[in-house]
């Protein structure tokens, strides 16, 4: 804790009378035209004291000669800190990610005013299956805490329990509070707090308020300056759970585990996110989510615990999508078509325009795409060129039952050559062993459009 001066012009003090005080630790630096004289520190049984009508300072050590100075204009005093017990009856929060599981670990680490662990150290656990953390009559000697959880979690995006842990941490001043959440957005803050307090001599508020502003505006998301990180719960605030998605995606713990870390490590001196492939991650995890999934899975979770879950799907996708269109980083992962597939070269390709006819001979090719894991979607028409609605063409050609591997398949009504073809799962491999009798036209209709994303046809020869 930093001492608290006070500087004193003795010809306005006019009104105080002479008394004598003891006070362990005080020093008084004495000025005459503003050139330091003299200093004492003072111990418990030194003696000091002022007299108003003299204007002079008196100043007795301990086994010492009284001094009496009347020459001076200005007197400094530097009151030692105090330290004063911080007790809390009943200290508690949330840790989510998704909710942390019951019986997670909680360590809650003392530290001093350079965030520097003074030893003191308390544990205890998560007691139920909402992230819920309790330590009763818990006693510190400094105002400033951190938190790490340790533990499974339940992600939200699949809706299932992660299967490796994860560990998030939190700070936090205390000296107010008897709960502090640890999530995904104090976790984040946390290395630039701690690089602003000991490289950049702010005070912890300064730095804390520094560092919540910057992680936020990774994401493109402003909150009032009073509502602080680690107050927020996800079952009531859209900003946490929407952050919380972001940085999840489809990714595994680990993968996920290793994308904070590099983020935490880019933004520690600077607090921007400048790292090119990382910002892409997170457009990309945003870019397919089922948020739909996302908030059922959330209900049915926090049901099952007699708990309202109080974000509604309308308010996380505004947020989702106020990140896409504002932060700024490039999507990389798309839907993509290679050009060979298991049966030959992969008719989906851009480069494939035509392909050889199967009659004395069998020519097969592929249908082949790879969709990022999420909710990305794919659904491909492929009808002769020569038809027309309600009118039966010429065969373009067909498919070998039996090689439909994730495409579920269908024959159009309106036309009976015409076949749609539809991914089943995202993630997972897609192929198709196709045959080509005529000239068709294949339409591609890519997460979720109404309308062909493109177009292309196939010319058919001997």
């Amino acid at each position: 804790m930093k001492k608290i001066v006070y500087t004193l012009i003795i010809l306005l003090v006019s009104s105080c009378m002479y008394a004598q005080q003891q006070v362990d630790g005080l020093k008084i630096t004495f000025f005459d035209n503003e050139t330091k004289t003299q200093t004492f520190q003072l111990n418990s049984a030194d003696e000091w004291g002022y007299d108003p009508n003299t204007h002079q300072i008196f100043v007795k050590p301990i086994g010492g000669d009284l001094f009496v100075i009347d020459r001076s204009r200005f007197i400094q005093f530097e009151f030692p800190t105090i330290n004063q017990n911080i007790k809390k009856a009943m200290f508690s929060g949330y840790v989510q990610k998704g909710p942390y599981l019951n019986g997670s670990s909680i360590t809650i680490t003392q530290l001093d005013e350079d965030l520097n662990q003074t030893g003191t150290v308390f544990s205890t656990q998560i007691i139920d299956n909402s992230g819920n953390f309790e330590r009763r009559n818990i006693e510190f000697t400094s105002n400033f805490i951190e938190l790490k959880a340790d533990g499974y979690y339940f992600n939200e995006v699949k809706g299932e329990i992660s299967a490796s842990q994860l560990t998030l941490y939190g700070l936090a001043d205390i000296t107010n509070l008897s709960s502090v959440n640890v999530n995904i957005l104090t976790h984040l803050e946390r290395q630039r707090i701690m690089y602003l307090i000991q490289d950049g001599s702010l005070s912890f508020a300064d730095a804390k308020q520094q560092a919540r502003e910057e992680v936020l505006n990774i994401f493109k998301f402003v909150l009032p300056d009073d509502i602080s990180n680690e107050s927020l719960n996800i079952v009531d605030d859209a900003v946490l759970l929407a952050a919380s998605v972001i940085i999840q995606g489809h990714l595994s713990t680990g993968e996920m585990s290793e994308l904070l870390a590099n983020i935490s490590a880019d933004i520690r001196k600077d607090g921007t996110l400048d790292n090119p492939v990382l910002g892409s991650q997170l457009k990309n995890n945003a870019a397919y989510l089922d948020l739909d999934l996302v908030k059922a899975n959330m209900d049915q979770k926090y049901s099952g615990m007699g708990i309202d879950m109080n974000v509604s799907v309308d308010e996380l996708k505004s947020y989702i999508q106020q990140f896409i269109d504002n932060c700024g980083f490039e999507q990389t992962s798309f839907i993509t078509y290679p050009v060979e597939g298991r049966y030959g070269l992969n008719i989906l390709n851009e480069e494939f325009v035509e392909a050889t006819k199967t009659a004395n001979r069998r020519v097969e090719y592929s249908v082949k795409a790879e969709l990022p894991a999420g909710n990305s979607t794919l659904k491909i028409i492929i009808r002769p060129k020569s038809s027309e609605e309600g009118e039966e063409g010429n065969a373009w050609g067909g498919y070998n039952q039996g090689s439909d591997n994730n495409w579920n398949i269908t024959r159009n009504n309106i036309t009976r050559d015409s076949f749609t073809l539809t991914v089943i799962e995202s993630g997972k491999p897609t192929d198709l062993s196709v045959i080509f009798l005529n000239d068709c036209i294949i339409e591609y209709y890519e997460n979720g459009a109404t309308e062909p994303t493109k177009v292309k046809e196939i010319s058919v020869f001997e």
